[in-house]
This record gives C-alpha cells, sequence and structure tokens, in this order.
C-alpha cells in the first residue's frame, strides 16, 4: 500500500493531478490534528509537529521574538513546504526553508521510526531536504530561527506596497518590472498577479513588492511603480504573523484546483504579455475562471552565508509562476488551446526557453519529467539509489525508482 502525505499542505488548492495520482488502493495521511509547537528561543530553534500550518507558526514565534523562513501563503503546511524546498519572500534574507532544517522525524516504509539529522542518518536527512515526501513520513522537524529584526525593523515590520493597474496597461507595467526583477538585491521580493477581483472581476495586473530594511527606503525603491499612475494603491507595514494576510483570498477552502510552480530563468516582458492574453480568453470563454489567477513571484537569491546541503536542486531559479486554477479552468484551458493555439501558463512562460532549462518546483506535479524537479544528474543518481535503500518497494510513490 502506498502512502501520500500531507494533505494539510494541499487543503484549499488540492490539484486533480494530484489526486489522480493517489490510487484507488492507497490512502493521504491526514495530519491536521496533530501539532504542537515548541520554541527554544534561546537556541534560536522551533520543533513542529505534522498538521502545524505557517499562520500558527509565525504567531507562535513572534510571541518569543523570532521568526523563521516562511511560506507565502498562511495555509500551507510548514513540514511539507520545508520538504519540497521551502522558497518565498524571505528567502533573501534567511534562504530557503530547507537549508534551515536541523532535524526531522521520519516514518519509513519498513515502519521504523527515525530521528534524521546531520550527524544520524545524515544521507536520508539531505535526501528529505527537497526530496522529502518520497522517502517517508515525516511527522516532525526542528527548524532553525531567527531574530524578529532579520526584516529590516526591531519587532519584525517590513515594507509590502500594493500596485493595482488596468489589464489594457500590462506592456508599460511588465516593462517596468522587468527592469526590477533584474535587480537582484538581498533586500526585495514580490508578486505580479493576473487576477480579476471582486466585486466586478473586471481583469487587472496587481504588483506587490517587498522591501525588507528600513520602513520609508520602501516606496524610494519602488517609486518606479508609483509613476506609472496605478488605479489604485496602497501600502502596509504588517507584523510576522501578518506577512501573508494579504494572499488570503487565494487560500479559501471549497473547489478542486490546481497549484503549480515553474521556475524561470529570467522575467520577460514579451512572455507576460502573452499570458495575459491567456487570461483574458479564458474569462471571454469562462467568466468564472475569474476565480484563478496567474501569480509570478520572485525573491533574492539566499545569503552566501547560508549553508547549503540538500536534494533540493533550484537555489538558483528566484523568479516562479505560480497557477492557481481551478478544475473547470484547466479543461478550459485545453479548449483555447485547440481553438486559438495558445499554450498553457507554463508553456506561454517557457516560450524562447530550451527545454532541457525547463523547472518545476518538485511539490508542483507527480507526473513531469522528473529530470525538471531534479535537473542536477549528481542529485538524482544519489536519490535514485537512497529510494532503493529506504524506500525499495515504492510505499511512498515509486519516483526515483
Amino acid at each position: 500500500m502506498a502512502l501520500s502525505q500531507f494533505v494539510s499542505e494541499l487543503r484549499g488548492q488540492l490539484s486533480p493531478e494530484a489526486c489522480s495520482t493517489i490510487g484507488s488502493d492507497r490512502f493521504v495521511l491526514d495530519l491536521t490534528k496533530f501539532k504542537s509547537l515548541q520554541v527554544n528561543s534561546a537556541e534560536h530553534q522551533v520543533t513542529v509537529a505534522g498538521g502545524v500550518l505557517m499562520k500558527q507558526l509565525s504567531t507562535a514565534l513572534a510571541e518569543a521574538g523570532e521568526c523563521a523562513a516562511v511560506g507565502n501563503a498562511n495555509t500551507i503546511g510548514v513540514i511539507p513546504y520545508c520538504l519540497g524546498g521551502g522558497i518565498g519572500v524571505a528567502t533573501g534574507s534567511m534562504g530557503l526553508a530547507c537549508d534551515n532544517l536541523l532535524s526531522a522525524k521520519v516514518i519509513l516504509a519498513d515502519g521504523r521510526l527515525v530521528h534524521a539529522n546531520n550527524a544520524h542518518e545524515p544521507d536520508l536527512f539531505w535526501a528529505l531536504k527537497g526530496a522529502g515526501v518520497y522517502f517517508g513520513a515525516v511527522i516532525e522537524i526542528t527548524l532553525r530561527t531567527y531574530p524578529l529584526s532579520i526584516f529590516g525593523t526591531k519587532e519584525g515590520r517590513h515594507w509590502i506596497g500594493n500596485f493595482m493597474y488596468p489589464l489594457e496597461r500590462a506592456q508599460e507595467v511588465f516593462r517596468v518590472v522587468e527592469s526590477l526583477v533584474a535587480i537582484s538585491k538581498n533586500s526585495t521580493a514580490g508578486l505580479v498577479m493576473i487576477i480579476a477581483p471582486p466585486p466586478h472581476f473586471k481583469p487587472m495586473i496587481a504588483v506587490v513588492p517587498h522591501y525588507f530594511g528600513a520602513l520609508e527606503e520602501g516606496p524610494k525603491v519602488f517609486q518606479c511603480l508609483t509613476d506609472l499612475e496605478p488605479i489604485f494603491t496602497s501600502e502596509m507595514t504588517p507584523l510576522v504573523p501578518n506577512l501573508s494576510d494579504h494572499l488570503d483570498f487565494a487560500c479559501g477552502k471549497g473547489g478542486t484546483r490546481r497549484f503549480t510552480l515553474a521556475g524561470l530563468r529570467e522575467f520577460k516582458c514579451t512572455n507576460c504579455l502573452k499570458l495575459t492574453d491567456l487570461y483574458r480568453e479564458m474569462l471571454d470563454s469562462c467568466p468564472d475562471a475569474a476565480a484563478s489567477g496567474l501569480f509570478v513571484e520572485w525573491h533574492s537569491l539566499p545569503p552566501p552565508d547560508i549553508q547549503t546541503n540538500s536534494a533540493f536542486s533550484h537555489k538558483d531559479i528566484r523568479i516562479w509562476l505560480v497557477s492557481l486554477t481551478f478544475a473547470i479552468v484547466i479543461a478550459l484551458l485545453r479548449v483555447i488551446n485547440k481553438k486559438t493555439g495558445i499554450k498553457s501558463p507554463d508553456s506561454t512562460m517557457r516560450l524562447g526557453t530550451a527545454p532541457e532549462t525547463y523547472v518545476d518546483l518538485p511539490h508542483g506535479t507527480r507526473t513531469g519529467p522528473i529530470e525538471r524537479r531534479f535537473p542536477d544528474q549528481g542529485i538524482l543518481a544519489r536519490l535514485r539509489a537512497l529510494k532503493k535503500e529506504y524506500d525499495p518497494q515504492g510505499a511512498f510513490t515509486r519516483t526515483f525508482l
């Protein structure tokens, strides 16, 4: 019997593709009620059980004056986020979440409960950091934490802007964003969202940049977005537990959604324009598609002093296309492709890119080519060898076998 873990990671954004690969003879291990948090601020560590979500972690840590390499949504499961690499707006300050793992408790296919870290079962621990869902059921992790001041202010606040533009101004907006993303500074991150927000569900472009540093510097760094004269603009300086509250609209429960992340080597204005054409065609063909959104996320590269030793293969990727689509839209995209030739969001943003350089986040697909999730041949060979050692029958999917 095969085991697919951490339904908490997928709540509110469950992928039909993920469901279809579970199979009728398998089951999902739901750790929703398995929640505990132990913060050790003296040692800058936190121990997290399987069902803890990102908002719960951030809140508990902030009360102790600490923070961690958190994700961009309140309802993401902490453990699966870390096992899948753990990219987010704070990557430029704290590095990838997987590189902040200090230990993990994992149930292996033979039923053993193993405590893995750099000293005990180091090879397994290495595999868990970036490919953990394929090696066992990780029920607890210990994660490195940092003082709140790493966000730029003593209390852990940082600056977030919100700039809204009509879809008709896509070209000039994307050109400005293209220049912003090209500047790889440790103090910035952001999202470009093609959405149709309520109550009018009119398609728009939202740019949500983050600045980590003196709060008064944020508006100066992103003055170019103000110069475009958006139809709406706002700014906030949230505390760490409220870091992702502005994205709660994308995390609501209900409906079957597909959530994928494709890595991009660069932000191309021309491809983003084609992405807006695809979104407009989606809405013209089916108004209900307004509930879906297309996002491009960028973050700074991890600080050079963060030690990296994990199975995660995409440490050099700092731009990601995030597609959040309901089931009806997935079928609609196939119709649009046949009707107009417009490709899927992933294919659209990869135009002009050699296929051998395509990148998928490990958690973003279970059926795409394994080389896109783990392109480093040395890492892939090592993972295949470890899979034969720790899960030779494929209890945790047959990936790597």
